[in-house]
């Protein structure tokens, strides 16, 4: 089995890749009196939740930070709830749910939690079980003195479309006399979480969005993490790692594309290595171009921006360097004596295959790209790409969840909302699918045709 071929989040601790600097910073905030409050902001696949993951599975044996034997870390997901639609209250209450569970889990309390209502309930019922829901937390809080509640609140853009209450019930813990100063929050974000509220709200007091005074981004590994990583394939020799480095900088999601080609070219050498690479560049165009547009959308330069980034024949501007130091943070850009230049070779070229434009944007890419249409939402472009993965066959409900969502699953309502959402977004007709159907009883299988 190919060792960079599983992408998704990583469970076992004793398989977690370094990140040494984001925990220490991670971890100095979470030890100070009062602990303070933590934003991990990265692209998707950057590794946020295996970073949670880890975090979680701190014990007294194998403490992630000093003192952390008090810890206590509940787990939540909170992407599903963006993908609910209409059914925003009914978010908050799953939300709530779901919290108050893993909070009584991580102590092993039994969970006895108030009956959700129906569908069908009135609004004033859902905001009453909502609080009743937040009255536990408080309650096992309370009973437990001697530890202090570190949420670990994963995708948390999910619950900004979320009713007010939701953030503002979160914040009354860190606010209540008696257990605010043993409540705090480590929350990942595939954006800046000003981008999920206006400035002007993330000020008032009441917000919860208020108590990130500071945001960690996780983006580039360092030498150390990549040779760890690296190390899984004892196949590879000391030019292959050469190459998968070339390939993809210090950027942990193109490292491991490329290594997954170069893997697969050491093992099976049919082809040229200009083929392997060939490849890699283009499973990884999509997700670069989608990179670029985002970094020009925050950072508006003034020429075209791209193209020295590719010549590199000049000193960047200010805006220029503003972007330079954005790829620095994902680990696709180096600054030596000689100025900036790009780390890897997969996204220059990404770059260097778009035509000039007058304006710094990339052009979406073409409706063939067999990676994910960057209309998706973070969870509908993993169910796509995982949907896409197995195509040609019919993947079970229980099997993408796990696959997803390895901790803290949907329920099957939840997840038949992403498929209708992705289905808006594939079909020319979504109420008579013909690309992602559903197999009665099974799951759902989309067509190996479908690109």
């Amino acid at each position: 089995m190919n060792p960079f071929g599983n992408r998704k989040p990583v469970i076992d601790p004793r398989l977690f890749i370094g990140r040494r600097s984001l925990i220490d910073a991670v971890c100095e905030r979470l030890t100070a009196a009062p602990p303070q409050c933590c934003a991990v902001v990265g692209d998707a696949r950057s590794g946020k939740t295996s970073l949670l993951y880890y975090l979680r599975s701190s014990t007294a044996a194998r403490p992630i930070c000093a003192d952390a034997t008090r810890f206590v870390f509940p787990y939540v997901n909170a992407g599903p709830y963006a993908d609910l639609g209409a059914s925003q209250s009914h978010g908050a209450l799953y939300f709530w749910r779901d919290l108050a569970r893993a909070t009584a889990q991580a102590l092993a309390l039994p969970d006895d939690l108030p009956t959700l209502p129906d569908q069908g309930i009135a609004e004033a019922a859902i905001v009453d079980t909502v609080y009743a829901l937040k009255c536990t937390v408080e309650d096992i809080i309370r009973r437990t003195g001697d530890h202090t509640f570190i949420f670990l609140i994963d995708n948390v853009e999910g619950i900004a479309r979320l009713p007010r209450h939701t953030t503002s019930f979160l914040r009354s813990l860190t606010q209540d006399p008696d257990i605010g100063d043993r409540v705090a929050y480590v929350v990942t974000s595939s954006t800046p979480l000003s981008r999920l509220y206006p400035v002007s709200e993330l000020r008032e007091p009441s917000s919860f969005w208020g108590l990130f005074a500071s945001e960690l981004f996780i983006g580039g590994l360092d030498d150390a993490d990549i040779a760890a990583l690296l190390e899984r394939a004892p196949e590879l020799n000391d030019a292959d790692r050469a190459w998968i480095r070339r390939l993809g900088g210090a950027n942990l999601t193109l490292i491991l594309i490329a290594a997954a080609h170069v893997y697969e070219w050491r093992l099976h050498p049919t082809g040229s290595p200009d083929d392997a690479e060939r490849a890699a560049i283009e499973e990884a165009r999509p997700l670069c171009r989608s990179w670029w547009r985002e970094l020009t959308e925050t950072h508006t330069a003034s020429v075209d921006a791209r193209q020295s980034l590719i010549d590199q024949n000049r000193a960047p501007t200010p805006d220029e360097a503003a972007i330079f130091e954005a790829l620095h943070a994902r680990g696709l850009a180096q600054r030596d004596r000689h100025g900036w230049r790009i780390a890897s070779t997969i996204f220059a070229q990404a770059l260097s295959d778009q035509p000039d434009r007058p304006s710094t944007s990339l052009p979406p890419p073409p409706a063939t790209a067999p990676a994910t249409p960057p209309a998706f939402t973070h969870l509908e472009g993993e169910v796509y790409a995982f949907l896409r993965e197995n195509a040609g066959r019919v993947c079970t409900r229980d099997e993408v969840k796990r696959a997803i969502w390895p901790v803290s699953p949907p329920s099957d309502s939840a997840l038949q909302k992403i498929i209708e959402r992705i289905r808006d977004k594939i079909e020319p007709d979504p109420k008579h699918p013909r690309k992602l159907i559903a197999v009665r009883g099974q799951g759902y299988m989309l067509r190996r045709d479908t690109d």
